[in-house]
C-alpha cells in the first residue's frame, strides 16, 4: 500500500498546544480598497491559524487576492508584515496590505493579512491528486531556485521566514511554473512548524517558544521539505514528536529523516549539508547558489555527538549520549535529581562517554545544592537545570519540565499568560537566573547578546509591581504583535497605540458605573508602545492617594491624546468626567468644587481630555487654592490664639476675685472674733 505523502507529523505540528477554533465569515474593507468577503472563503490557501477569503480590490478588479483573518489572542508577526508589506521580493508570497478590522463572526476585530492570490494552490495539493511532480530534474531551478531567492530578499529585510515546510510552497500561475514561499505572519515564528521541519535544538522547544531564529533555521526547513517533496512522501511518517526527536538527537538529522529513503544521487549533496545538525556547519544560501551554478561545495564532515561505549538506562529508554538524557531529565526531575548524585552514572560518563571533565563539574552542582540546601539553589529543579545545561549547552532553556529557546522567550511567557498555562515557571527562570546557565556561556554568548539583554530588562520590569510595570509590560515589550489584553477593549484589538484611544472611547458606552478607563494592561500597553517619557504619570498612577491616582490616570490619557493629536473622544471624556470626584474632592475651597462640577459637562462636549485635565489640575488653580486654604488656616490660627488669649484673662479675672474674697472674709471673720471676744471681756469686767 502507498505511504499517504506530506501528511506525516502534521498532528505534531502544533506541538500540544490547545486547539485554537477559527470561526469563518464576515466582510471587511482593508483601507478603503480591499473587500474581504467572508461568503467566499478559500480553504486551500488557509494557514494553520488564519482562514483564507477572497479579496476584490476595487481600484483594479483585474488583480487576484485573498486575505487571511488571523487568530484573535496570537500575536502576530507585526514588524514582518511591515517589512514584507514595504520590500516586496521574488520567491516569496507578496503582501499586498495589512489592517485591523472587525470581523462578523469572530464579533470582534482582528488582524487581516491581504496577499497576492498564488493561482496555482498549493504545491503538495498538485502533488497528491497526481495532476502534476516535481521530478528530480525539476527540483533544483523550479523549487530550489525561487526559495533561494526568496530567503535572500528575506535576510536582506532582516526578516525570517520560520514557516518553511512543503505546505507552504504555492504555484503562483496558473501554469505551475513558478513556486513562491507562503505565508509567515499571521502566528509566531516557528509556531506552525512540523517538529520534523525545526532544527533540533528548537524542535525540542514547544511552538510558542521556537523564536525567531537565523537563516540558517530556515535553511534547515528548506532541506526537511526537500526530502518530502523529492520523495513525494514522509519518510519518517511513522516516527513522531519524542520519538522522532530521540532518533535525530541519537543518530543525527539527516540520517534519520532520509534514511534508507530513495534520495537522488544529485540531491544528496545538498540535503546533507542543509540537514546539517551544528548551525555552523549547516549550508546557507551561499553555499546553495553554489551548488545551482554546478559548483562543488563539499559538506562539512559531521562531528557526531560523543556517544557511549554502553547505553545508560532512563525515563524507560537506553541513551548513548547526555543530549538525550538532559532531555529526559528534565521531564522526569526527581528522577534525575537522584540520578545526578549516583555513582553509577558518574562512572558511565567517565567510562562510556569519556566526559569525566562533565562529571566533575556535575559533582561540583550537587555540592553547591547540598551547601544551599536551605534556599532554592539547594532545590532538585535548580540542580536538574544547571546541570542540564552543561551537558547540552546548545539546548533551549530548561527548568522545571519547560523548555524555550532564549529569543522564544518572549513570545511563550505571552501565549502563556493569555491562555493561563503556568507562565510562573518562566518567571522563575528570569527571577533565578536560570537563563544564565545557558546564555552565559562564552562560547555562544556573541549568538545571545540580545536575548541577553531583554532577559536583563524583562527581569527589571518584573520586579516592579506598579501599573506600567510587571507581567503585563512583559507581555507587550517582547510581543509587538500583541494587542492590548485589557478586558475593556479586548473585543477591539488595539494592536498600535493610536488604536488605544478609539477603543477606549468605544467602551465607553458600555462601562459600569464608577468604573475606570485604566487597569494594569492598559498602563503597561501604553508604556510599551507610547515612545514618551510617562514616568511622572505613571508614579501618579501608581500612588494609594485616590485623588492622586485618578490625576494620574486623567494626565496619562490626556497627554497621549495631546501627543497623537487625536481626534476628539466624546465617550471617554464624559466616563472620565464620572469619576473624578476624588480629584475634585482635593480642592479645599468649596467654591472652587462646585465651580468644577459645574464646568465639567462643558468640556466632555468638546470631548477633549488635555482640556478636561487644564480644568481639573490647573496649575494656577491649585496655587490659588492653597494659598487661600493657608490664609484660612493663618486666619483661624490667629482666631483661635485670641479666642484663647480671652478666655485666659477672664480665668485670670476670676482667680483674682476669688483670693481678694478669701483674704476680705477672712479679715472680716477676724475683726468679727476680736469684737465678740472683747465684749465678752467687758462683761466679766463689769
Amino acid at each position: 500500500m502507498a505511504e499517504e505523502p506530506f501528511d506525516a507529523d502534521e498532528d505534531d505540528a502544533d506541538g500540544g498546544e490547545e486547539e485554537i477554533f477559527l470561526p469563518a465569515g464576515g466582510t471587511a474593507l482593508i483601507r478603503e480598497r480591499f473587500l474581504v468577503d467572508g461568503s467566499k472563503p478559500l480553504p486551500k490557501l488557509d494557514s494553520p491559524n488564519a482562514k483564507a477569503y477572497q479579496v476584490e480590490d476595487r481600484r483594479d478588479l483585474s488583480r487576484h487576492l485573498f486575505a487571511l483573518v488571523c487568530t484573535p489572542g496570537l500575536p502576530v508577526r507585526i514588524n514582518a508584515i511591515q517589512k514584507l508589506k514595504a520590500s516586496p521580493g521574488a520567491g516569496v508570497l507578496t503582501l499586498v496590505d495589512w489592517d485591523v478590522q472587525f470581523w462578523q463572526e469572530m464579533g470582534q476585530r482582528t488582524v487581516i493579512v491581504v496577499y497576492e492570490r498564488p493561482l496555482g494552490g498549493r504545491v503538495v495539493d498538485h502533488m497528491k491528486s497526481g495532476r502534476g511532480r516535481l521530478t528530480e530534474y525539476d527540483i533544483p531551478q523550479k523549487l530550489v531556485q525561487p526559495s533561494i531567492e526568496g530567503l535572500r530578499h528575506l535576510q536582506t529585510i532582516g526578516v525570517t521566514h520560520r514557516a518553511i515546510n512543503p505546505r507552504n510552497f504555492f504555484y503562483l500561475d496558473e501554469d505551475c511554473q513558478d513556486i513562491v514561499l507562503g505565508d509567515c505572519v499571521t502566528a509566531p515564528p516557528g509556531y506552525d512548524q512540523p517538529t520534523m521541519f525545526e532544527p533540533l535544538e528548537r524542535a525540542s522547544a514547544p511552538p510558542a517558544g521556537r523564536g525567531k531564529g537565523y537563516s540558517s533555521d530556515d535553511m534547515f526547513s528548506l532541506g526537511a521539505s526537500l526530502v518530502v517533496l523529492t520523495l513525494g512522501h514522509n519518510p519518517v511518517e511513522r516516527l513522531k514528536g519524542e520519538d522522532l526527536l530521540f532518533r535525530r538527537t541519537n543518530a543525527g538529522s539527516y540520517a534519520t529523516i532520509c534514511g534508507n529513503a530513495r534520495i537522488p544521487l544529485q540531491m544528496l549533496e545538498p540535503l546533507r549539508g542543509l540537514l546539517a545538525d551544528n548551525s555552523r556547519e549547516r549550508w546557507g544560501l551561499d553555499e546553495m547558489e553554489m551548488w545551482l551554478n554546478g559548483r562543488k561545495s563539499t559538506p562539512m564532515q559531521k562531528q557526531m555527538a560523543k556517544k557511549a561505549d554502553t547505553p545508560y538506562r532512563f525515563g524507560g529508554r537506553d541513551h548513548t549520549n547526555v543530549r538525550t538524557l538532559a532531555h529526559a531529565f528534565n521531564r522526569q526531575i526527581p528522577d534525575a535529581a537522584r540520578t545526578l548524585k549516583d555513582e553509577t552514572f558518574h562512572a558511565w560518563l567517565k567510562r562510556s562517554v569519556n566526559a569525566g571533565d562533565l562529571s566533575d563539574a556535575i559533582k561540583g552542582y550537587v555540592d553547591a545544592a547540598n551547601f544551599h540546601k536551605d534556599s532554592f539553589q539547594g532545590s532538585e529543579e535548580y540542580l536538574v537545570a544547571r546541570s542540564c545545561a552543561a551537558m547540552d549547552i546548545h539546548s533551549p532553556i530548561r527548568y522545571k519540565g519547560v523548555s524555550v529557546c532564549a529569543d522564544g522567550f518572549g513570545t511563550m511567557l505571552a501565549t502563556e499568560y493569555i491562555r493561563g498555562g503556568d507562565y510562573q515557571v518562566l518567571t522563575e527562570i528570569v527571577n533565578r537566573d536560570i537563563h544564565m546557565f545557558w546564555l552565559g556561556d562564552k562560547a555562544i554568548a556573541l549568538d545571545h547578546l540580545d536575548a541577553a539583554r531583554d532577559f536583563t530588562q524583562i527581569k527589571q520590569w518584573l520586579g516592579i509591581n506598579d501599573p506600567g510595570y510587571g507581567m503585563e509590560r512583559c507581555i507587550y515589550e517582547m510581543n509587538p504583535g500583541l494587542a492590548c489584553r485589557s478586558q475593556l477593549i479586548l473585543e477591539d484589538c488595539a494592536l498600535e497605540i493610536v488604536d488605544l484611544l478609539p477603543a477606549l472611547d468605544e467602551a465607553a458606552a458600555n462601562a459600569e458605573t464608577g468604573s475606570r478607563p485604566m487597569d494594569r494592561h492598559i498602563a503597561a500597553f501604553i508604556a510599551a508602545r507610547f515612545n514618551e517619557d510617562i514616568h511622572p504619570h505613571l508614579r501618579a498612577l501608581a500612588s494609594p492617594k485616590d485623588s492622586t491616582n485618578v490625576v494620574g490616570m486623567l494626565s496619562l490619557l490626556a497627554f497621549l491624546q495631546w501627543k497623537l493629536n487625536s481626534e476628539p473622544v466624546y465617550g471617554l471624556t464624559s466616563w472620565v468626567g464620572g469619576v473624578l470626584g476624588p480629584a475634585i474632592n482635593s480642592y479645599h475651597s468649596r467654591s472652587t468644587r462646585g465651580s468644577l462640577e459645574k464646568d465639567i459637562p462643558k468640556l466632555v462636549r468638546r470631548g477633549s481630555l488635555p482640556d478636561l485635565f487644564d480644568l481639573i489640575d490647573n496649575a494656577d488653580k491649585r496655587q490659588e487654592d492653597e494659598l487661600g486654604y493657608n490664609d484660612a488656616l493663618e486666619e483661624y490660627i490667629a482666631c483661635a490664639r485670641e479666642i484663647n488669649e480671652i478666655e485666659g484673662k477672664d480665668s485670670a479675672l476670676q482667680d483674682k476675685a476669688e483670693r481678694t474674697g478669701q483674704k476680705t472674709a477672712a479679715m472680716i471673720s477676724v475683726v468679727t472674733t476680736m469684737i465678740a471676744v472683747s465684749i465678752m471681756f467687758i462683761s466679766e469686767m463689769l
